[in-house]
């Protein structure tokens, strides 16, 4: 799947500057290296021991870790976090990320602490450990003002923010309270177009919201393929869906999505299955269809 996602991802952004983070297991470095180093600018294997639980929970260690040693002596300005359950497409990076402002940082969700920590989950189960990371921030930086939360899932981090934050990278407290509030901290700029809004799945006032609204999630809730068409059919709808875990036909990931396809193909539901299931099927069938805009 991340060589599917890879091979999508240069393709719509020709020019831009790849770099892949491996976290996964040690032992199975070698073949990832062989499979994804082609489609990459560079490769960087994170290879500090850690249970796979430790590097969800902490992500950011491995981001800092791959700044420290690698990432600041390669040419960029802000990455953009892909992961890989994630799908892009339709549009180049550069358009999808147009309104972010140089060293601006982009967090999907950012919010004060206060406001989710009546219902989000890391605010109820954590209380002690949120206590230590609000005395670690006292006693490190003097830092006695509010919390940050988000939802990590699209994240875009300048450089200035990585050259401050790989120095001292905490490993009290969680990645959705630990790196928001250390934008703060460090007096960040922060992008808050609602473009990137998650859904927050612990919300009470958006628990029961459709699918729709649940194109960027933090549940493990796969978005459905009719839910990406739909966005894809929209001149401003979401291009960055997470997670999608399954096969996306090559086909479908097109500019010319017309209104009239969009609509046939919604009626068609249980054939909609099948392209997910039988791609190669699906291709030639609609291979020989022609597709006019008509926007």
């Amino acid at each position: 799947m991340c060589i599917e996602r890879l091979n999508r991802v240069r393709k719509l952004n020709p020019g831009t500057k790849i770099f892949a983070l491996y976290g996964g297991d040690l032992e199975s470095s070698a073949i990832a290296y062989k499979q994804i180093s082609p489609l990459v600018n560079d490769f960087f294997c994170y290879t500090r021991q850690a249970a796979s639980t430790w590097k969800w929970r902490n992500g950011d260690q491995l981001i800092a870790t791959w700044y420290s040693q690698r990432g600041k002596f390669l040419d960029w300005d802000t990455i953009f976090i892909m992961q890989w359950d994630m799908l892009v497409l339709h549009d180049p990076l550069c358009k999808i990320f147009s309104n972010l402002q140089p060293n601006q940082i982009l967090l999907s969700g950012f919010t004060p602490f206060d406001r989710v920590a009546d219902w989000w989950g890391w605010a109820i189960r954590e209380k002690d450990e949120v206590k230590r990371f609000k005395r670690y921030l006292e006693q490190s930086y003097g830092y006695t003002g509010d919390l940050y939360a988000c939802l990590f899932i699209i994240a875009c981090l300048p450089r200035v923010f990585l050259s401050k934050y790989s120095l001292a990278v905490p490993e009290i407290g969680f990645i959705e309270y630990r790196l928001p509030t250390m934008a703060k901290v460090f007096n960040l700029d922060v992008y808050l177009g609602a473009e990137f809004e998650p859904w927050w799945a612990a919300n009470p006032n958006t628990r029961n919201i459709d699918k729709q609204g649940k194109t960027l999630n933090a549940v493990g809730e796969d978005i459905d393929m009719l839910v990406v068409l739909k966005e894809l059919q929209k001149s401003n709808g979401r291009r960055i869906f997470h997670p999608y875990r399954k096969h996306f036909p090559e086909l479908l990931d097109i500019q010319l999505l017309s209104t009239s396809f969009f609509y046939c193909y919604r009626s068609m539901n249980i054939f909609a299955r099948f392209i997910a299931v039988l791609p190669t099927y699906v291709k030639c069938f609609f291979g020989k269809l022609t597709f006019i805009n008509r926007q």
